[in-house]
């Protein structure tokens, strides 16, 4: 947590069974509000007053036995952990607290840098036009674009590495369906769609792995499942290998992360000049389905890869020689065999991208791996078969 501590209240101020609302600031965003908690052992909890759930004050509540239950829809909050007693993965946003004097103190996060009206209308425009845009959140500083959608266990899906890719380009099919029965989370992955992009780049599998945990931590997910596709699947396996408590289930979909020879597919992917001639053979490359390989959806794809900045740091992430792309986002078998996760390995028999190869070796190593081939299909299985595809990873994270 960064930010200044803030005198809140008198202790004294502070009922046992009822929250004291307060307002620390006059920016009119959430963090000026704050709701300070006694607890049964005599000490103090600050947090935000609003329910993550819906913005209803926590302030209006009841406080007994150490939970705090929101006066709305009434969510009961364990006020050790924060987290909601009947389904953890919801939390409501805690302060390190401490007693001053008789003053009660929290660490309360900085506000936001103000934004004119004229920006944040633009913004509003910008968002309402594109649905690529979603919410943001600063991850190390950077601002990353992701959706969230749904409510439940957390999800969290991993896009590809394609020219011009998004969180919502990758998972547009996906993000709904699932949102029925998880919390589903898809951010754009550091120098891909909108998340904002660095001024002296390095890309590798360790800066998007770092960014990726960051952003975990950032909307405080302690523990989600993985949705990984092909780049993306090589950074839910560096995730689940390094950090195994992390990662409750994974979902391995035409997935980078084993050694494999770079495919003429391949190449031609991380080799693309923008023009509309080779986005249309690049669609050609990514599915089996001819009715996908429309000018429509090139010109839609070509007009997102030449976005000011992002054929630039297209090129910087997989220049040449591209074997050793491939290589550098390779996962050690050993950790790989010792991945403890049930883990669902999806891939599409006619992917010319990534070779099925793969996936049977990923069933090979991890030892609680299921294999689901899809015929007559390419690269994208969660596009050319998007409702069984749905249907299969819902039933397999529930």
């Amino acid at each position: 947590m960064t930010g200044s501590w803030e005198r809140l209240c008198l202790v004294e101020e502070v009922l046992s069974d009822r929250p004291l609302g307060l307002v620390v600031g006059d920016t009119g965003q959430d963090r000026d509000r704050v709701c300070v908690v006694a607890k049964p052992d005599g000490q103090f909890i600050a947090m935000l007053d609003r329910c993550p759930h819906r913005d209803i004050a926590l302030s209006g509540g009841l406080v007994k036995a150490g939970v705090l239950t929101c006066p709305g829809h009434f969510w009961c909050f364990d006020l050790e952990t924060g987290r909601r007693t009947d389904e953890p993965s919801h939390a409501a946003t805690l302060y390190p607290t401490r007693v001053v004097d008789g003053w009660v103190e929290a660490q309360v996060p900085a506000p936001a840098p103000r934004v004119s009206m004229r920006e944040w209308l633009l913004a509003q425009a910008e968002r309402a036009k594109d649905p690529e845009i979603g919410e943001s959140v600063v991850v190390d500083g950077v601002m990353t674009n992701y959706h969230d959608e749904g409510s439940g266990p957390p999800v969290v899906l991993i896009h590809g590495s394609g020219p011009g890719v998004s969180a919502w380009a990758n998972w547009r099919l996906t993000l709904p369906a699932l949102a029925e029965n998880f919390r589903v989370l898809a951010p754009d992955v550091l120098g891909f769609g909108y998340t904002e992009r660095p001024s002296n780049p390095c890309y590798d599998l360790e800066v998007w792995t770092g960014h990726l945990l960051g952003f975990l931590d950032a909307l405080e997910l302690d523990r989600v499942s993985l949705v990984g596709n092909s780049f993306g699947g090589a950074l839910a396996l560096s995730i689940a290998t390094r950090f195994p408590d992390r990662v409750d289930k994974l979902v391995l979909m035409g997935s980078v992360g084993v050694p494999f020879e770079l495919t003429p597919g391949l190449d031609a992917v991380w080799g693309f000049e923008p023009s509309l001639p080779a986005m249309l053979d690049l669609i050609g490359v990514f599915s089996h389905d001819p009715s996908l390989l429309t000018e429509d959806l090139a010109r839609l794809r070509l007009d997102a890869a030449i976005r000011p900045g992002v054929q630039e740091a297209y090129r910087a992430m997989f220049p040449r020689p591209r074997q050793a792309r491939v290589d550098a986002l390779t996962i050690d078998e050993d950790r790989v065999r010792g991945l403890p996760h049930e883990t669902l390995v999806v891939h599409g028999r006619d992917d010319r991208v990534i070779p099925l190869n793969n996936s049977l070796r990923l069933l090979e190593l991890i030892d609680q791996a299921q294999l689901h081939v899809f015929g007559r299909c390419g690269h994208w299985v969660q596009i050319e078969h998007a409702e069984r595809f749905n249907r299969l990873v819902v039933d397999f994270l529930s």
